[in-house]
């Protein structure tokens, strides 16, 4: 027997599966199996999964024998096929859908099985987990905290949603110290710890930690605390990987690390549990689990594997922990965590070593798995064990077969999300990835389309720049969501931020909500990276190399939604009759041809959108392209001739393939074109072509014909733009009408026209001009979001036409023509593509170098050489140079000019370059430095700097903010005064500025947080006096005026990037005020209000120059300058809307959690918000936040804390008259305010209390609390913008308004259920979308408390309401009620829950589940296109109810 005889002779009877025959099929596995037939004949095996109609020993002898070897490829099929009906029918069991095939039988005791903890008893403050034990042989005790499906774990080994268990194994011997296998991490340890008495803490002497990511330190910290002290207790001896160990010193306390002993474990290592027992250690590293070991107890058979043969999903009480379930409860949960994870060569060598370790056994053999997750494996184990084998053989074989891509794109301000970029890219590259780096800054939208295209995934990085993602982008964002939605890639999104770091946020939700992957959690960095956010960055390029390396369960899933779309709509016959009960209204499109010959058609499936700007949506049918019918006509042949081949070699299916790949007669068909055909068509790699398979693989969204449809569209002519539709009008049929008849008719209206040109019927009630805006792909029509322009009532006698969709689909059966058949182009509504790149280098070629400016001003000028940098572009060169010398008494300037800059926060395009000023006081007593310089100018800046000054007697650095273009130096200058041995120098700064350079610098050092009117006195008359100006453009900005000198140093504020040779504008207004005013309206605008602040703080001020941070200081014109900000601001100002101020209490309870959660629910409604931490503010920011915003939100703070004496000026300075507020709770315990004590204080204020306070109850932070907390934001945004919205509405088009209340709809009472969470709503705006898939389009307000259930992946049900019958009024009285946030919509209420979780109204109709795949922006609603799940039919007779408006301004 060779040397893998141990591990094939527990393959017998397991031959119907894939797993392990790859391996067999040498010339010494052949004859294995011929022994193998012919000594196991009369055996059975324990697994339920055979071929069809044929036992494992049969398989076996048919592979061994001389026809079977040669058909052995037709075998595997065969098993793969057996295999996906197994995870087909274990997926449908999860799903809670009904089989003909009962469960199989679980022969585990639920008497020895016992669920501790849920919500109930309040054990569990953030997830509905529970603790279940169970007893193994051997005096093994497994616990298990059991994740439900609807709790959703973040990771892509969590993305089967189907739950998880996290287990540990204790061992009890009876007379020695415990053993502990494994960790949990903080969600778990509670219940677990709180299961332990003192008694079984103090026995457990050995703790094994075989998977380590940081989240365990917390309960090994725990677990060592707990156990009682002294000599009777010896200390908990840590055995753990040396990479663990090395972790874990640095993460558990001084205290913990005392009493512990952490043991590095070596390969072969013993540990004696008790005599004659002992526990084997195996090291088995890999690259995403470097720290990973087994263990193995040969008394009991047990391998502790860790990771390894793992899976995630939810085992319910008294269910198959014991590992005696069949194969097909579990396969597909296992393939799916062993996909995250040991994939590369390592991971190989790895599963190798476990095979090492069992064989090498003398005595029991592994019998049962004990895993991290999910089931203990007993009957499976060696099966489980020889699929790991083959599974990263096949992996391995198709990854040296073909190379992955990822395209990296990113902006990078100030160069560290570029940093980050390139450690994505260095994980990536270590993974086998081939890396395609993309510098946004420098690309056009075409270049970023065409490597989308060739990419198998694609990174994005931004910096937030005001609040947003820079242009360039937000641009390449726009090409990426233009994706076809059939070909979204994995994704993954990172930047660098300074202090608010939104962009990576809104990266994030955009893509998800688009329905691209995203493979690893959103990399948000602050400032530079540190060691932790570089090894961060590389894990996540580790992550997106497995992700791309899922081809089999990737291939499978798709599989198994094409053989849907052969088959046809797979929905039940109930959801199809639902479906058809859906009414709408009827109507005639009219628009123009090409030609401008008017074209008219019925339409029917659209419904109003929006309301401001008024807009609706309207469902088309799409046509197939030419591409797509010659698609058709050449696989329809190739499938023709394949049928009576029924399976095919490669090298047959070669030569079909180039005649079906071969287009044109010019087109030669490449060798990689084959290739992937042929991995197309046999994803699984097993060398044979079934029917089946090509039949899949040909289907709409196969892989097969996606490849066909793409060369034949680089071969055929672009579509003509003339042809696609932008404006239309559409004319309303009245109920005495006829749809067919008026679309027949060409007769215009004799009183009634289009300004658009397309006709008004003489016959139509009202009509609506419109023009396209953008579209959505909804299955075979494409969902189109119209803008209403203009519109009238011609006749206000008349209702409009409804008709059920079982009548329109009658309609075209009967082949009524369909307009707009080009609009299915995607991306035909006209996005403009823009250049990303900026201004050439040539254009500021000529510019004239500085000569003697500063000479001129009667100071002796300095000027160094000129340095040449690279930068960012490749290839491109920046000329760098320092001026320096005297502006005023005993104060100097260093001007780091930037030349050839023609980017400034990445978007704003430069003409003139920019400077970073620099300014030195030198007073009688003290030296102090204002501000530095970007950090490409360390060498030219320093050597100036230390010609003006002494570093080491330097005495203050004030930095006027943190922004890294003036405080890029700051690090190197407190090295070097360390050097010189300067222990005095002081950092000056607001409270937020110390904050933030502590972030930066990553060092300690010496500060002084200064406040306004604050004053440091440098001696000789320089009495420096501060002056704290918040948001310009920072929130740390300040400014510092010298009562010596008159100069007002205020960094970015009143700047403006211009370089010259010029220190002051002496250019005149004329020349600076476009730099200036561009500079403005970039930065400050946005902050206007808090312009108009800072200009009040500095009006006493005795101003003779402004040193700003960027071009010439201010100093002929400064005061024009200054009127202009003020002018500027006041106009702004004027537009603005209600704004709240939300105050949170840093790491303090829950508070910054629940106050994020109330903000959003105020953006929802496009309420302004400001959000201060009361730990950071002092009294004149208090001041100022107050006189700007009219709503205050306090979260409570801690009892006689730094926040609780900032929240006694908020109440000080409240004004009965102006403000309002609303007390929120930050669940901090008994360390937290009294809720009702700090409203009493503010009522006793007369401050009115706009809303009742948000207090958490019970339960703890559950969702149902995030929920409420969200929602009672929107309900205060709402009622903030009641008053706006209203008047928007009277003063709309009242012709317009009235024709689009004539259009109607079906009425359905929308439910959903989403992490424990359910909701409800009326809703009309819901139209029918799609036929293949049924499909549907509901429309929601943005601000609607139910929008968060209903985003891209949530599900939800419509239920149908019946015409005149009386439930149908009481169901509508109850959910058109006024409830709080947070109510429960649905209590007293009749009725079930559904399949997908969501409430069937018992009350209804009829009612369809349906799951949103996508969805588009409509101004103030969100439009989602679902698709239908299931649904079914109560009253076949009943007739929807209808919802009939007179005015669209409401719904």
């Amino acid at each position: 027997m060779d040397d893998h005889g141990a591990v094939r002779q527990r393959l017998v009877g397991l031959a119907a599966t894939a797993a392990g025959l790859a391996a067999l099929t040498s010339a010494k596995g052949m004859a294995f199996l011929r022994i193998v037939s012919r000594t196991h004949s009369t055996e059975t095996s324990p697994c339920s999964t055979h071929l069809r109609g044929a036992t494992p020993t049969d398989a076996l002898q048919h592979a061994a024998s001389p026809r079977g070897s040669d058909q052995l490829s037709t075998v595997l099929p065969l098993a793969v096929a057996a295999m996906m009906g197994v995870a087909a029918r274990a997926g449908q069991r999860r799903g809670g859908s009904t089989s003909s095939r009962p469960p199989t039988a679980r022969k585990y005791s639920a008497s020895r099985t016992r669920i501790i903890g849920d919500w109930a008893d309040g054990s569990v403050s953030n997830s509905n987990l529970t603790l279940a034990t169970s007893e193994l042989p051997g005096g093994i005790t497994q616990y298990r905290v059991v994740h439900p499906e609807a709790d959703q774990r973040y990771g892509e080994e969590y993305d089967r949603k189907v739950g998880s268990t996290d287990n540990v194994y204790l061992i009890k011997p009876e007379a020695a110290p415990w053993v502990l296998v494994g960790t949990f991490d903080k969600d778990g340890q509670g219940l677990f710890l709180k299961e332990l008495s003192e008694e079984s803490l103090a026995r457990i002497g050995h703790l094994i930690v075989q998977f380590y990511d940081g989240k365990q330190a917390s309960f090994v910290e725990e677990l060592i605390m707990r156990r009682p002290k002294g000599a009777s207790s010896p200390p908990l001896l840590v055995n753990c990987s040396t990479p663990t160990v090395i972790a874990l010193k640095k993460a558990l306390s001084p205290q913990a690390i005392e009493r512990c002993r952490l043991v590095p474990i070596k390969n072969k290592t013993e540990l004696e549990i008790e005599e004659g027992r002992v526990l084997r250690f195996m090291l088995t590293p890999t690259l995403k689990l470097p720290e990973a070991l087994v263990a193995f107890d040969p008394l009991t058979g047990t391998l502790f594997s860790g990771k390894f043969f793992s899976s995630h999903c939810a085992i319910p009480q008294g269910s198959g922990a014991a590992g005696t379930d069949g194969w097909e409860e579990y396969a597909i949960d296992w393939y799916h965590l062993f996909d995250c994870y040991f994939f590369t060569k390592t991971a190989q060598n790895a599963i190798r070593k476990i095979f090492m370790l069992a064989e090498a056994l003398h005595g029991p053999d592994v019998q049962q798995l004990a895993p991290l997750h999910g089931p203990v494996v007993r009957e499976q184990c060696w099966k489980l064990m020889a699929k790991y084998e083959a599974w990263t053989e096949a992996k391995l074989r198709k990854d040296a077969r073909q190379e992955k891509s990822v395209l990296v794109m990113y902006a990078s301000a100030y160069g560290h999300t570029k940093n980050l970029a390139a450690q994505i890219s260095k994980g990536l590259a270590t993974s086998g990835v081939r890396v395609v780096d993309m510098n946004l800054e420098f690309t056009t939208a075409k270049e970023v389309a065409v490597a989308l295209e060739s990419c198998d995934g694609f990174c994005m990085g931004s910096p937030t720049l005001g609040g947003e993602m820079p242009t360039q982008v937000k641009e390449a964002l726009g090409v990426v969501l233009g994706i076809d939605p059939g070909n979204r890639k994995p994704c993954g999104v990172f930047g660098s931020f300074g202090w608010s770091g939104e962009a990576v946020d809104e990266l994030q939700f955009r893509l998800k909500d688009s329905g691209f992957p995203v493979v690893f959690d959103p990399i948000r960095v602050k400032f530079r990276p540190t060691q932790t956010d570089v090894d961060k960055c590389q894990a996540a390029g580790t992550r997106m190399a497995q992700k791309l390396s899922s081809d089999l369960f990737a291939r499978r899933k798709s599989k198994a939604r094409n053989v849907a779309q052969v088959e046809g709509n797979t929905v039940s016959s109930g959801a199809t009759e639902a479906f058809g009960k859906m009414r709408t209204s009827q109507c005639v499109m009219s628009s123009m041809d090409a030609e401008g010959k008017p074209v008219l058609s019925p339409v029917a499936w659209l419904n109003q959108a929006s309301f401001d700007p008024p807009g609706l949506t309207i469902s088309i049918p799409k046509l197939p392209s030419a591409v797509d019918q010659d698609a058709d006509k050449k696989l329809e042949s190739f499938l023709e001739e394949f049928l009576g081949q029924k399976r095919l070699d490669y090298e047959a299916a070669t030569v079909m393939l180039k005649e079906l790949l071969c287009s044109s007669g010019d087109h030669q068909v490449t060798e990689e074109e084959i290739a992937r055909a042929l991995e197309a068509l046999d994803p699984d790699d097993y060398g044979m072509v079934t029917f089946e398979e090509a039949r899949i693989s040909a289907a709409p969204g196969g892989l097969l014909r996606n490849q066909l449809t793409k060369m034949l569209k680089a071969d055929s002519a672009p579509a003509e733009a003339s042809a696609l539709l932008k404006d239309f009008t559409l004319n309303l049929v009245p109920t005495s009408g006829d749809v067919l008849s008026l679309a027949a008719s060409t007769v215009n209206h004799k009183k009634a026209t289009a300004q658009n040109g397309c006709l008004v019927l003489q016959e139509s009630h009202a009509f609506l001009e419109c023009c396209v805006v953008q579209s959505l792909d909804a299955g075979d029509h494409m969902l189109i979001y119209a803008e209403v322009v203009a519109g009238k009532l011609l006749n206000d006698q008349e209702k409009t036409e409804m008709s059920s969709v079982s009548e329109v689909l009658k309609m075209a059966t009967n082949k009524v023509p369909v307009a707009m058949a080009a609009a299915g182009a995607r991306g035909s509504w006209g996005r403009n593509q823009s250049a990303f790149a900026g201004a050439s280098a040539a254009s500021v070629q000529g510019r004239r170098l500085p000569r003697t400016a500063l000479a001129a001003r009667g100071g002796e000028e300095t000027i160094s050489g000129i340095k040449e940098w690279t930068g960012l572009t490749p290839g491109k060169e920046y000329r760098l140079q320092t001026m320096s010398g005297p502006v005023a008494a005993d104060t100097s300037i260093i001007r780091s000019l930037d030349w050839d800059r023609d980017r400034f926060d990445i978007e704003f395009e430069l003409e003139r370059g920019t400077t970073y000023n620099s300014y030195v006081i030198k007073g009688a007593d003290k030296t102090a430095l204002v501000d530095t310089s970007h950090e490409k100018f360390e060498e030219l800046y320093l050597a100036a700097l230390q010609k003006d000054l002494d570093i080491s007697q330097l005495d203050y650095l004030i930095v006027s903010h943190t922004e890294p273009d003036h405080s890029g130096l700051v690090l190197k200058l407190l090295t070097l005064a360390k050097e010189a041995g300067n222990e005095k120098l002081t950092i000056v700064g607001s409270k937020i500025c110390i904050m933030y350079l502590e972030a930066l610098v990553h060092t300690p050092f010496k500060s002084q947080v200064v406040g306004n009117n604050d004053k440091i006195d440098l001696g000789g008359g320089h009495m420096l006096e501060f002056v704290i100006a918040p948001n310009l453009h920072w929130p740390d900005t300040m400014f510092t005026f010298d009562h010596g000198t008159g100069l007002l140093f205020t960094c970015d504020a009143f700047g403006m990037h211009y370089c010259s040779e010029n220190v002051v504008d002496t250019e005149g207004m004329q020349e600076l005020l476009p730099h200036y005013s561009l500079y403005y309206d970039c930065l400050m605008k946005p902050n206007a209000r808090s312009v108009l602040s800072a200009l009040k703080k500095i009006a006493t001020f005795e101003i003779k120059s402004v040193a700003t941070g960027h071009g010439p200081m201010l100093t002929e014109n400064f005061s024009k300058f200054i009127e202009k900000y003020r002018t500027w601001s006041d106009k702004a100002t004027e537009k603005l809307g209600p704004s709240v101020a939300v105050f949170w209490v840093s790491s303090f309870g829950q508070s910054e959690r629940l106050a994020q959660l109330f903000a959003h629910g105020l953006t929802s409604c496009s309420v302004n918000v400001e959000m201060h931490d009361l730990n950071a503010m002092d009294i004149h920011e208090v001041t100022e936040c107050l006189a700007q915003n009219e709503v205050i939100a306090i979260t409570a703070p801690g009892q006689n804390t730094k926040a609780s004496a900032s929240l006694q000026s908020i109440i000080a300075g409240a004004k009965p008259k102006k403000h309002q507020f609303i007390v929120l709770d930050s669940y901090g315990g008994s360390a937290q305010e009294s809720i009702q004590l700090l409203r009493s204080r503010l009522l006793d204020q007369n401050i009115p209390e706009i809303l009742p306070p948000m207090e958490v109850q019970g339960e703890g932070v559950t969702t149902q609390v995030m929920q409420g907390f969200e929602e009672a934001g929107m309900f205060l945004g709402r009622k903030m913008t009641m008053k706006t919205k209203a008047e928007a509405a009277k003063s709309q088009d009242k012709d317009l308004a009235k024709a689009l209340g004539r259009l109607s709809s079906s009425l359905y009472v929308a439910t959903a259920q989403k992490a424990g969470v359910r909701h409800a709503m009326v809703a009309s705006w819901v139209t029918p979308a799609s036929t293949s898939p049924l499909g549907v389009s509901l429309t929601i307000a943005k601000d609607r408390a139910m929008e968060p259930l209903l985003r891209i992946g949530d599900s939800f049900t419509l239920n149908i309401l019946e015409e005149g019958r009386p439930s149908t009024l009481q169901l509508m009285k109850h959910f058109l009620q006024k409830f709080g946030p947070g109510d429960d919509r649905l209590e007293g209420v009749d009725c079930f829950e559904g399949s997908n979780g969501a409430a069937v109204l018992r009350g209804a109709c009829a009612y369809l589940e349906c799951r949103i795949v996508s969805r588009m922006d409509a101004s103030d609603h969100w439009v989602g296109y679902a698709v239908v799940t299931g649904g079914s039919v109560a009253k076949p007779d009943a007739v929807a109810a209808v919802h009939h408006r007179k005015i669209g301004t409401y719904y």
